[in-house]
């Protein structure tokens, strides 16, 4: 049996939600949070701040804006413990350089690799590697996927499902709804040697990866804590 306690915030009339549910069994507990945009045009709201060149609600999803050395996107504060999975709908104005990036246990929002966070999970564009960023004793390190046949940027609105285990290894899955073959695939990036695991602040942050301006944009975002 367990308890479920939810938590929603209603931005306007048209149903704009952030659900915040946890679930606790009797052997382990289990948080989950979404966002699914539906709400008024402008500032993010629902306790979401911006980051680097900014974001803002546009057409019920979340409009993100990158610009050089800073990308951009939202944030909250939100400690986050692994292992976790996410998932977002995802599309660009600028496939070449548009990409996502999500961001875990930081000091603050910035896009810098030097900031200080635990671990940061990107993709610069559709047909670029997977990376997972992680600090070591010798500073930030980075860890990247092959490359895979078949991999292409995105050019229609691509569901992103990611799964990071405990020890910092990654699996994501990027179906890309543009009608070409193979219709999905899956990235991964193996576990760090020698990552720190440890949390550097409490930031939770996500969006764009890119110098390009874009737009880049997300939508029916989910964060599971397991």
């Amino acid at each position: 049996m367990s308890l479920r306690i939810n938590l929603h915030a209603i931005a306007s009339a048209v149903l704009g939600i952030l659900s915040l549910t946890m679930l606790v069994p009797a052997s382990q507990a289990q948080f989950k949070m979404t966002d699914n945009f539906n709400r008024t045009d402008g500032v993010p709201g629902l306790g979401w701040s911006t980051w680097g060149n900014g974001a803002q609600i546009s057409g019920n999803q979340l409009e993100t804006f990158g610009d050089a050395y800073i990308a951009g996107g939202i944030a909250r504060t939100l400690d986050v413990t692994f292992p976790a999975t996410f998932s977002y709908d995802f599309s660009t104005a600028t496939p070449s350089d548009g990409g996502w990036s999500i961001t875990f246990n930081a000091s603050g929002a910035n896009w810098l690799p030097t900031d200080a966070f635990e671990l940061r999970v990107l993709q610069f564009s559709g047909s670029q590697p997977l990376c997972a960023d992680y600090q070591t004793a010798s500073g930030p390190m980075e860890s990247c996927s092959k490359q895979k046949t078949g991999q292409r940027d995105y050019t229609a609105k691509a569901h992103i499902a990611g799964t990071i285990n405990a020890d910092f290894s990654t699996t994501v899955t990027v179906t890309y709804n543009d009608g070409l073959t193979p219709a999905s695939i899956v990235l991964k990036t193996s576990a760090p040697a020698g990552a720190i695991q440890t949390p550097l602040g409490s930031v939770f942050y996500f969006g764009n990866a890119n110098d390009s301006y874009g737009p880049h944009y997300f939508d029916n975002f989910s964060l599971t804590l397991k």
